[in-house]
């Protein structure tokens, strides 16, 4: 099978949302590995802060005109259900309603991903990292529903499994993009 390559003038276009989202995922997988408190208070502000930071890098990659209006619209409504995960998070009252307010957000944004890069997976490149990702956040969403009976470093715990996933996936997505920019000049 050949190797599918990214048109150098949308991989520059595509270039700084790309690192945007993957240095935030990947400073939100490292808060997640290296907390040991345990506290409510930390783990509603991480995830308000990742489901909002990300959705704005998210939000600054779809309003690439290159981006197809299919996966442009779909993702465009995850990041959406991103913010309003990020928001309903901070006032979540105990760490089993923080469980599923993040278990929505990672679902939706999944399932958003997957659907709009499936529709597109071939005439643009950069979908197929998308359909990994979607996959990746339902599987996270999922694992937090399954584990809403933990405490708050838990729900960080199952969160930053699959973020850890997301943010290697989108630094290798960003380190290629960066790559197949170069060519254009």
């Amino acid at each position: 099978m050949p190797v599918a390559h990214v048109d150098p003038t949308t991989a520059a276009a595509l270039l700084r949302p790309a690192w945007t989202r993957a240095v935030i995922t990947a400073i939100f997988a490292l808060f997640t590995v290296f907390t040991t408190d345990e506290t409510m208070t930390l783990a509603r502000i991480g995830l308000a802060a990742f489901f909002i930071l990300a959705a704005t890098a998210v939000w600054d990659y779809v309003k690439v005109e290159s981006v197809p209006v299919a996966m442009r619209t779909s993702i465009s409504l995850g990041a959406a259900g991103w913010i309003f995960s990020g928001i309903a998070a901070i006032f979540a009252a105990s760490p089993a309603a923080l469980a599923i307010i993040a278990g929505l957000g990672f679902v939706l944004m999944g399932v958003a991903e997957f659907v709009g890069a499936f529709r597109v997976r071939s005439q643009f490149v950069p979908a197929r990292d998308h359909l990994i990702l979607g996959v990746v956040g339902v599987l996270t969403g999922v694992g937090l529903f399954l584990g809403a009976g933990l405490d708050a470093h838990g729900i960080l715990g199952i969160s930053g499994m699959g973020v850890v996933v997301m943010a290697v996936l989108l630094l290798i997505s960003a380190a290629g993009l960066t790559h197949e920019s170069k060519k254009a000049g």
